[in-house]
């Protein structure tokens, strides 16, 4: 670069920083005419209050005769028509007759096993009691002073367990208390021909307030 050429560059830069603050007045000057212009001569804006848009009326129109739509058909239930099915001559003997060839080798069907009974009715040894467990008197039947038998028909099984217990002859109010009473009950099970069985038996819970 010339000298000449460096010379005029720095003059110009010169120039541009001497004449900075006059071009900045100039430039806000014009910015607060425009704006103020803007103010003047700007229209009016006018606020209208919104209203909700009013809905249709919708017309019925009524449907002629001719198109109004009929009812749906009735499900009919149809009839199952037997069929006798007649022999047929091309049917071979192998399908109409069932096999009576003997198989030896097959193991012989063996009959259905004897259901034993949930209870028996007779047996050679009556079930013995071995533990005996008191009912509780209730407090409201003590109170009342509430005296009775209840006759319960108790299920023993196999093992010597009471399994169910029936309330044959109610006292109201005593009934429950003896029915706990005869679950906590053990027997030495009933034998038939030295078999222990499960055996019905009927025993009295006795209520009483003397002694």
């Amino acid at each position: 670069m010339k000298a000449s050429d460096i010379a005029l560059h720095l003059t110009a830069q010169q120039q541009l920083k001497r004449d900075y603050p006059k071009i900045f007045r100039m430039a806000l000057m014009w910015a607060l005419i425009i704006h103020v212009a803007a103010f003047l001569f700007m229209p009016e804006i006018k606020i209208r209050p919104y209203r909700l848009r009013e809905k249709q009326a919708i017309e019925a129109i009524e449907i002629p005769d001719q198109f109004k739509i009929p009812p749906p058909p009735k499900e009919q239930v149809k009839q199952q028509v037997v069929t006798e099915i007649a022999p047929s001559d091309d049917a071979t003997a192998e399908d109409t007759i069932a096999s009576t060839e003997l198989d030896v080798e097959a193991p012989p069907e063996l009959p259905p096993a004897l259901q034993r009974p949930d209870f028996f009715v007779s047996y050679d040894e009556p079930p013995v009691l071995v533990r005996q467990v008191s009912p509780k008197y209730p407090d409201l039947a003590r109170q009342a002073e509430l005296e009775g038998t209840v006759q319960v028909l108790i299920g023993i099984n196999e093992f010597g367990d009471v399994v169910e217990a029936t309330i044959v002859r109610s006292v109201p109010g005593l009934d429950q208390s003896a029915l706990d009473a005869v679950y906590q009950w053990k027997f030495k099970p009933a034998k038939q021909r030295d078999v222990a069985v499960p055996v019905r038996i009927m025993v009295p819970i006795v209520f009483t307030l003397r002694g």
